[in-house]
């Protein structure tokens, strides 16, 4: 399987062939200068590189130029091009997993131009040219805010006016998360693990740097925020600043876009030291003496050295710190400087190896900390097309694709984690009369989504704070937990088919605005599965008909009394909750195997 992994920038057009059965590299390159008189070409496929012209007035026409640059030296035709992966830096709360594009998809990317204004355009119109020049091509979308898509409330609100968050989506995303997520599986790879069983703060350090807490294999923190412009010191972004800095110029009459310029382009290395964007260029002009250039190195690294002291509060210590990125990668004194004083968290180099580190390209690692170390501190090249090509040759092939094109007799996961469906009366009592709920996200089945308004749940014994709230509203609120969250509520919730409430416990629901005590209403929601009609002829079943569904895997086994549920307005789907996933390993990109009716 062929995949074609491109990044359209302002003015260039970045490109990545893999053959994924291998993931072998075939070719790569870039056309810079898109849109002007002279657009160039620097290419490589396999050991072969060259360079020239090409004709790019346009992307489309850049891009058609990539591709019979391709034709005539790696592949036969653009026909054997399975997929295009696109990289795109905003998905916002509604795009956290990769998509294959569809015109809503396009709108959403489009509604979150309005946090990554210099890239999302861009990215749009890279994933148009690919769709018109590769028409018979999977055309996947893969965002940087993705791997972060599940930060917790407490890592990613701000502390202003929470209508900002529900109205607007002001909130922290998170970016460059194909990178963490590669060093994460990297880092785990070699240090022969799971994941799962790691700490992790990985450090992507170059013209754009950001620094992630990683908790198990899943981003809990991260010092990028809204946009790109948060956290460390970078090439022109000046990263943490005083907020009111932009109302202070402001009211010297700097105008916004100017403020804008000079805080993204203007500021960074480039406006400390005065020399250059590019560490390189810094740090030679240091050693030479430059004062302003040593500041910027000493800003740059203490930055940088806080937000790994915090982050391995947040994450309570770490298994290793891992770095990687043009400085990442090549500057042993960014690396020893930051890792000076962390000998608390474990953390001791080997100065010799920290030296001499030539991380090697395609996966390798280059273990920098001394022998006796508890921490390790990793340097990883690395590979974010190769990961973009990963998620997309899983969402077309692998089990995401399940939730587009079921075949034979695949039924798809989606778990059901605690949740609210509420009444009107009762989202007036919690959040004010006429209250609307905001969305974050879609669910699976049409016309349902995630709000960003949370409840907390208050029973006899225990309570569980910021539980998500399904829309739209029902005539009747209903709580459905899982037997884990019951018993630490002190609740003996009953196994229930959705809307069936008649006769269950009651529990005190809490909002910004007052408490709702229902008398009736939590259960432990039966497992089933939604189906169109369609579904239904093929799997020989009928509304009401309890089902055997298999789970393969290293946590083998069947589920019985899965209920099926039939109605136009659905879509496939198996809906189990977290206690029944977790004990099956599942998650809501696994799928399981229609075994029957019983």
């Amino acid at each position: 399987m062929k995949i074609l992994v491109i990044n359209v920038g302002s003015t260039s057009i970045k490109y990545h062939l893999y053959e994924m059965d291998t993931e072998a590299t075939l070719a790569s390159g870039v056309v810079e200068r898109v849109g002007s008189e002279a657009p160039s070409h620097r290419w490589r496929i396999g050991d072969q590189k060259g360079e020239g012209g090409i004709a790019a007035a346009t992307v489309r026409a850049g891009l058609d130029g990539v591709m019979a640059h391709l034709t005539s030296g790696v592949l036969a035709d653009r026909k054997q091009l399975r997929a295009v992966g696109h990289r795109v830096v905003h998905g916002g709360e509604k795009l956290i997993h990769p998509a294959v594009i569809s015109d809503e998809v396009k709108r959403v990317i489009r509604e979150c131009a309005q946090f990554a204004p210099l890239h999302n355009p861009a990215n749009l119109e890279g994933i148009e040219a690919a769709q018109a020049c590769l028409p018979d091509a999977v055309q996947v979308a893969v965002f940087d805010t993705a791997f972060h898509g599940d930060l917790p409330p407490r890592a990613f609100t701000y502390a202003i006016p929470h209508e900002l968050y529900v109205d607007g989506g002001v909130r922290r995303y998170g970016f460059h998360g194909p990178s963490h997520q590669y060093m994460a599986a990297a880092a785990a790879e070699f240090l022969r693990t799971d994941p799962s069983r790691l700490k992790l703060i990985t450090c992507h350090l170059g013209g754009g740097a950001s620094v992630c807490a990683i908790d198990g294999g899943k981003s809990v923190d991260t010092s990028m925020g809204m946009t790109p412009l948060e956290g460390l010191v970078m090439g022109t972004r000046s990263g943490d600043v005083d907020p009111a800095l932009a109302l202070v110029l402001a009211r010297r009459g700097m105008a916004p876009d100017a403020i804008d310029q000079m805080l993204n382009r203007k500021s960074g290395l480039l406006g400390l030291s005065g020399v250059s964007s590019d560490f390189r260029d810094v740090e030679r002009a240091a050693d030479g003496g430059n004062d302003r250039a040593k500041l910027a190195i000493e800003v740059f690294v203490h930055r940088l050295r806080k937000y790994i002291g915090a982050y391995a509060a947040v994450l309570g210590g770490a298994d290793a710190i891992v770095f990687t990125g043009g400085i990442g990668e090549n500057s042993a004194r960014v690396r020893a400087a930051a890792c000076e004083g962390l000998l608390f968290m474990g953390v001791s180099l080997d100065e010799g190896q920290n030296q001499g580190c030539r991380a090697r390209a395609g996966g390798g690692v280059v273990d920098v900390s001394s022998r006796s170390a508890r921490a390790r501190v990793l340097v990883v090249v690395t590979d974010e097309e190769r990961t973009i090509a990963r998620e997309v040759a899983r969402t077309i092939a692998g089990p995401t694709a399940a939730r587009t094109r079921i075949g034979g007799a695949s039924v798809p996961v989606g778990v059901s984690v605690r949740h609210v469906h509420l009444s009107r009366a009762d989202c007036d009592a919690l959040f004010g009369a006429g209250h609307e709920l905001a969305e974050r996200r879609p669910v699976s089945q049409p016309g349902q989504f995630v709000c960003r308004e949370t409840v907390d749940l208050i029973g006899p014994k225990g309570e569980i704070q910021r539980v998500a709230i399904i829309n739209p509203l029902r005539a009747e609120t209903q709580v459905e937990v899982a037997r884990t969250d019951a018993i630490g509520l002190g609740i003996d919730a009953p196994l229930r088919e959705s809307g069936k409430i008649a006769g269950t416990p009651g529990i005190t629901l809490r909002g910004p605005c007052g408490t709702v005590a229902i008398d009736h209403g939590v259960i432990l929601a039966h497992r089933h599965v939604h189906m169109h009609p369609d579904d239904a002829t093929r799997f020989v079943v009928k509304d009401g008909d309890l089902v055997r569904v298999r789970v393969d895997g290293d946590r083998e086994g069947v589920l019985g009394d899965v209920l099926i549920r039939v109605s136009a307005k659905y879509t496939l789907d198996l809906h189990i909750d977290t206690d029944e996933a977790n004990a099956f390993r599942l998650n809501n990109d696994s799928v399981t195997t229609f075994d029957g009716v019983q």
